[in-house]
């Protein structure tokens, strides 16, 4: 591909490493707030059918990072920035940390595996930013390859999120993949589809849905397929195409019939990679329109990778409203909310967390330690507010109960990496500092070692300084020579800071442990 003549701005590289297909998009934002799409690349390399017994086989690794350089190429005639998010198919891999190290390694890039509930959302951004239904209420599905995800909300808010582990490809390769497709088979399917779809009926049988809006590959094809029957020519373009339940239960009746890829490919001229996949994808969209007596669906082109691209441009500060700031925000006092954190003592903790890591990092051997000044400063900030969540469960070892509860949540507007190196902070934060070598029990802690030291020290030294549940302090300041530091704490003559020195000065061994540094420090009026 040539290098395009112009410079467009802000361009950002997509790569969404799905279950079924490998997808690039370029996308630039306008001066509204307004993505558009302007190159795109796919690689069917169909991820979740080549698992072998939950591992990513060596064979894809290489394919994968094969398809991605390619990938990287497109990209960089752009002068674009990266980002690349992988979804259930990598998500569920035993091997999925080895697998990421393996993409970084090999292309210099960083991949971000996003939970379901986050994939839901990402998807909804992306629909509502290609279809525009201004404020009424909408819900958006996305069909992938080995899992399905829900959304119900308006404009950018979501008060529903869910992702199920039933796709296209995978249900395909379960009850399809073989030389005779029995009727048992089809009917099995779609017990299971019926069947995980269950709870969604219950979630959203009272909940009005003015829009209903459908993004997949399936959904194109299906769009197609109805088009072709009507009007005997080619559908070029799927987006905004209004389905209706009749033709979607008439598609379903036929292909039931057909049973066969072949059949199906022939009778509607389909790619036979979509043909393979197509029953299984018609038979959840099927399900959840007669589940929820949808009576249209509006089908989009925009959808997950749309959405990222917003989420990245909101990151970056470019976008007029910070929604992902405020989303943040409301999951973590939303979840303390749920744990009966105090939220003063929470408040109070996270705000000097946040004082003694600014400190910190005007020394650019601190600094280092950090991948995103902004994004770690977010991370610590959360760390810091959940810094009781595992009391929820049990005072004893609580920093270990509040791992488990963090990176066991959903925590929206965060990825699943920064949601474990919120734990890793939490957890490291008290008792003994981290330490290489259990990526097993604790993923992410190896390759972000000296960032989860550095953030689990400003947070243990302010637990020491929140020993009272109070802020005593006014100000702190890092003295740095060599390989010592002194912290030298601002205070007030009146207050008492006996039970804050006790606690600070059992912490002195293991903040020079996770420094590596000869660690002291002194008050001072």
């Amino acid at each position: 591909m040539n290098k395009p003549d112009f410079q467009p701005k802000n361009p950002l590289a997509v790569i969404d490493l799905g279950s079924n297909t490998f997808h690039l998009a370029i996308t630039t934002l306008d001066e509204d707030g307004h993505i558009h799409v302007i190159d795109t690349q796919k690689d069917h390399l169909r991820l979740a059918e080549m698992l072998e017994d939950g591992y990513i086989p060596a064979k894809l690794f290489k394919r994968s990072t094969d398809a991605l350089l390619a990938m990287k190429s497109i990209g960089q005639s752009y002068h674009a920035q990266f980002r690349l998010v992988a979804t259930q198919a990598i998500r569920s891999a035993h091997n999925r940390l080895a697998f990421i190290e393996h993409v970084r390694k090999s292309t210099q890039l960083d991949l971000e595996i996003i939970d379901g509930v986050e994939e839901a959302r990402l998807s909804f951004l992306g629909v509502i930013q290609g279809l525009h239904f201004g404020d009424e209420p909408v819900m958006t599905v996305d069909i992938g390859g080995a899992s399905t995800e829900i959304a119900c909300g308006k404009a950018s808010d979501c008060h529903y999120l869910s992702s199920l582990k039933i796709g296209a490809l995978l249900l395909s390769k379960r009850f399809l993949f073989s030389k005779v497709v029995k009727d048992s088979a089809i009917a099995e399917l779609r017990q299971i589809v019926e069947t995980r779809m269950a709870p969604v009926q219950d979630d959203l049988s009272n909940v009005h849905i003015q829009h209903a809006a459908v993004t997949s590959g399936t959904a194109k094809a299906i769009a197609r397929m109805v088009h072709w029957d009507k009007n005997h020519e080619v559908l070029d373009d799927a987006h905004g195409y209004v389905l209706t339940a009749e033709e979607l239960f008439r598609i379903e009746k036929e292909i039931n019939e057909l049973k066969t890829s072949e059949l199906i490919a022939v009778r509607w001229g389909l790619d036979p990679r979509r043909a393979d996949i197509i029953l299984a994808g018609v038979a959840i969209l099927a399900q959840l329109t007669r589940m929820l007596k949808i009576p249209r669906w509006k089908v989009s082109s925009s959808g997950l990778r749309e959405g990222v691209a917003l989420d990245t441009y909101e990151r970056q500060g470019l976008l007029p409203a910070n929604r992902w700031q405020d989303l943040r925000v409301h999951t973590i006092t939303g979840l303390a909310k749920k744990l009966n954190l105090d939220p003063q003592f929470s408040l109070s903790t996270s705000n000097l967390a946040i004082q003694i890591f600014d400190r910190f990092i005007v020394h650019e051997d601190f600094k280092k330690c950090c991948r995103n000044l902004t994004i770690d400063r977010d991370l610590l900030r959360a760390a810091a507010y959940l810094l009781e969540a595992g009391k929820f469960i049990n005072f004893s070892s609580y920093h270990k109960h509040s791992y488990y509860l963090i990176t066991e949540m959903n925590l929206l507007g965060f990825t699943q990496e920064e949601k474990h190196i919120i734990g890793l902070i939490n957890r490291y934060s008290r008792k003994t500092p981290a330490k290489q070598g259990k990526s097993d029990a604790l993923p992410y802690l190896d390759r972000n070692f000296n960032r989860v030291s550095f953030l689990s020290s400003c947070l243990r030294i302010a637990r020491s300084l929140m020993r009272t549940r109070k802020i005593k302090t006014n100000d702190l300041e890092v003295i740095k020579t060599g390989k010592s530091c002194v912290l030298v704490f601002k205070v007030d003559p009146s207050q008492s800071l006996d039970a804050e020195k006790i606690a600070l000065q059992k912490e002195i061994k293991n903040l020079e442990k996770s420094l590596h540094l000869s660690v002291d420090f002194r008050l001072e009026v």
